[in-house]
């Protein structure tokens, strides 16, 4: 309870610090005339502000960073000026001494040869540096969640990441309070009223414990390695699984220069890095279904031979549904049919032409096409997130997920080649994909893995037709009974009122017989007579 009340204060004295509580009584506004080289003066306030609120993010710790850096992946709710800024969150932590940091090797285990070694840092005789051939125990890298070591291992170079101690404690406790800060978030960075505050907070609970998690990048990697066995121009490190766990990960250290630190490159060689991180990373959305989820231009390595990826912490998936919603999104925007564009949009976001007005829509759908295919120099994978946004439409935060990664992507391709374009790229991914799913193989590959559950429907089809025969015939007999019934019922009707009239005439002629003068008698006995006959009539067609 005191640790709780201790971190209020600690988060109320940083919105003090940089004023955060003005912006709970003005509104974010995002629907103004502006321009990326000219910033107007509405541009210079909402930047003022968002800068205020990286900073204060930075400020709070690693919890409240990882919180604007998911924020940052999501344009389709947060407006793009804080969207711009938050994707500068940095974590901004200072590093701890690697004799704080080894606390993580407790309980380490690896092989060696045919000998186990099974220590703790508990034996006094025990010391994890003597594993390694060497190990530099400053960090190259330092984050909030986890510092990364150089080191050697049996002669190579490797890269040691592990995890920050006692972090697990401090999330839960910045969870709980975040928990009770939610309408204030919302408030606080102008979020959409489609958004789900309590779904979001359950995905970054699931993110942190990914996050914390290193045996999850591992896996990841591994995962990766396997879609980018045939593709020589994309490196993936492989993990050294004896001498890693939950806390520490020991994986090849990947060699080169990040994209801005790039010099002394013909603009050709630049252009063949552009083309091959792009197509790298479409192979990974519109084939592997399984994506790189924080592509910035740190973690894309340049090699002389190719690329390499690093950090797989976040990585993102993508159903087939969703998968296949995209690519016919990207399809219809390369062949240029808004139709096809519209109706993909629309399945994605899961909306009906009933809720928004379809004709201004298409036209806002018509431009991002010609952006698209006519653009160069221009980032353009954020045009989607706007159209969200202006329409108050909510994007899976899947797509958005996806979406942000490719703005980084587009993003540092524009920096090698600045006349890039996304969708020149895409073209052969597009059709290599399209060509897939169309194949006979691919069609005989899905008839072998459904040819049970068809095999099973056409044994059990006789069976199947019988019933639906006895369920007709059930029905035609239901239906007869009751006609029958019907009938019946109007027959006694009928009959009841053909005896009540003969009675009537019955009664007529005898009264006629007994009191009537001149020729009324006759007609009175002939009528009686006639009444007797008729009933005895129907008697015996009763019988």
């Amino acid at each position: 309870m005191f640790r709780k009340i201790r971190r209020y204060i600690t988060i109320l004295r940083v919105f003090s610090k940089y004023n955060l509580f003005s912006l709970l009584y003005s509104e974010v506004n995002q629907y103004y005339v502006s321009n990326r080289r000219t910033p107007c003066v509405l541009d210079v306030k909402n930047r003022e502000n968002a800068v205020k609120l990286r900073k204060a993010l930075e400020e709070l710790g690693p919890t409240f960073i990882k919180l604007g850096q998911i924020l940052s992946k999501r344009p389709d709710i947060v407006p793009a000026i804080y969207i711009e800024e938050l994707g500068n969150l940095q974590d901004n932590v200072n590093p701890l001494d690697f004799d704080t940091m080894k606390v993580a090797f407790e309980g380490f285990r690896c092989s060696i040869g045919s000998e186990q070694i099974s220590e703790s840092l508990e034996n006094p005789g025990f010391n994890i540096l003597d594993i390694f051939d060497e190990f530099n125990t400053e960090p190259i890298a330092c984050a909030s969640i986890a510092q990364v070591y150089e080191a050697v291992l049996n002669g190579k170079k490797v890269a040691v990441k592990i995890t920050r101690p006692n972090l697990i404690d401090t999330i839960n406790l910045d969870l709980a309070i975040l928990d009770d800060f939610k309408p204030l978030i919302v408030r606080l960075i102008g979020l959409g009223s489609n958004f789900d505050i309590g779904a979001f907070f359950y995905e970054f609970r699931e993110l942190l414990n990914r996050e914390l998690d290193l045996s999850n990048e591992a896996r990841n990697i591994k995962r990766f390695q396997e879609n980018f066995a045939d593709v020589k121009e994309v490196h993936v490190p492989n993990i050294y699984d004896e001498y890693s766990s939950e806390n520490v990960l020991v994986m090849d250290y990947m060699e080169g220069v990040t994209i801005r630190k790039l010099s002394q490159v013909s603009p050709e060689k630049k252009k063949w890095y552009a083309k091959v991180i792009s197509t790298s990373y479409l192979k990974q959305v519109y084939i592997d279904g399984f994506y790189h989820a924080d592509p910035h231009s740190s973690n894309i390595i340049l090699q002389e031979d190719g690329i390499a990826y690093i950090d797989f912490g976040a990585a993102g998936t993508i159903d087939d549904e969703l998968r296949r919603n995209m690519l016919n999104l990207f399809y219809g925007i390369y062949k240029k049919r808004g139709d096809v564009v519209f109706e993909a949009f629309l399945k994605i976001t899961g909306i009906n032409r009933e809720d928004i007005n379809v004709r201004r829509f298409k036209l806002d759908l018509d431009d991002i096409i010609s952006k698209q295919n006519y653009s160069a120099g221009e980032r353009q994978s954020d045009n989607y997130a706007t159209l969200a946004l202006k329409y108050n439409l909510s994007l899976p935060s899947e797509f958005s997920t996806l979406e942000r990664a490719l703005i980084l992507i587009e993003a540092n391709c524009l920096e090698l080649d600045p006349k890039f374009n996304l969708l020149e790229n895409a073209k052969p991914v597009i059709t290599k994909v399209l060509m897939k799913r169309y194949s006979p193989f691919e069609a005989f590959e899905y008839l072998q893995l459904e040819g049970d559950r068809y095999l099973e429907i056409v044994k059990n089809l006789p069976e199947g037709v019988n019933d639906v025969i006895e369920t007709i015939r059930g029905y035609r007999i239901e239906r007869l009974e009751k006609k029958s019934d019907e009938i019946r019922r109007y027959r006694t009707i009928d009959s009841i009122a053909k005896y009540v009239f003969l009675f009537g005439i019955l009664v007529s002629s005898t009264y006629l017989a007994v009191n009537g003068d001149g020729y009324l008698p006759f007609m009175g006995t002939g009528g009686f007579i006639i009444a007797i006959l008729l009933f005895g009539i129907m008697f015996l067609k009763r019988s």
